[in-house]
C-alpha cells in the first residue's frame, strides 16, 4: 500500500472513530488504544509542545507526516492540520525487545494533531495492555503513563 493512503487510512480510522468532544475523554483505560483531547490552542502551539514534551521525556522524534501541508500542496488549498508524530527510546524499545520482540510492533509510539471545528485535536495511541506476560503489560502501563504526560503537557493539563 502507498504511504500516503496508509496514512489517509489510519487517520481515516482514528476519526471515525472517536467521538466528538470537548475534553479529554478515556472510556475504558485498560481497552481503548486511543485517547482524545480537543483544546483551544492553536495547531501550531500544540505541535510545538508536543515536540518540547516529547524530547523533554527523552524521545527521538523518528518521523512526521505532515498529511494536511501536502494535501495543500496538492491544490486541495482549505484542508486543514493534519500532523502525525513518530517518536521511540531506544532504550525502552530494547527494554520490551528484551521482555517480547513481537511488541515493538506497537513502536514507534505516535500521536496525531488535526484540526477539527476550529479546535485542536490530539490523539494519543496508547500500547495495548492484552498480553500474555505481565511484564509487557506493566511495561505498556509505564508507556502510557508517559505518554500521557507528554500529551497533557502539549495540551495544557
Amino acid at each position: 500500500m502507498r504511504p500516503l493512503r496508509a496514512a489517509w487510512l489510519l487517520l481515516w480510522a482514528l476519526l471515525c472513530a472517536l467521538p466528538a468532544g470537548a475534553a479529554p475523554v478515556e472510556v475504558s483505560p485498560e481497552r481503548d488504544l486511543v485517547v482524545r483531547y480537543s483544546v483551544d490552542k492553536p495547531f501550531d502551539d500544540v505541535v510545538f509542545e508536543l515536540n518540547f514534551a516529547i524530547t523533554d521525556h527523552n524521545f527521538r522524534i523518528t518521523g512526521r507526516n505532515s498529511i494536511g501541508a501536502g494535501l495543500r500542496d496538492r491544490g486541495y488549498k482549505d484542508f486543514p492540520d493534519v500532523e502525525v508524530i513518530h517518536f521511540c527510546s531506544l532504550e525502552l524499545a530494547r527494554e520490551v525487545l528484551l521482555l517480547d520482540p513481537g511488541f515493538v510492533a506497537h513502536m514507534p509510539c505516535r500521536v496525531t494533531v488535526h484540526v477539527e471545528k476550529g479546535r485542536t485535536v490530539v490523539s494519543l495511541i496508547k500500547l495495548p495492555l492484552d498480553s500474555a506476560d505481565s511484564r509487557v503489560n506493566d511495561f505498556a502501563r509505564r508507556m502510557n503513563a508517559t505518554l500521557t504526560e507528554i500529551v497533557e503537557f502539549a495540551v495544557g493539563m
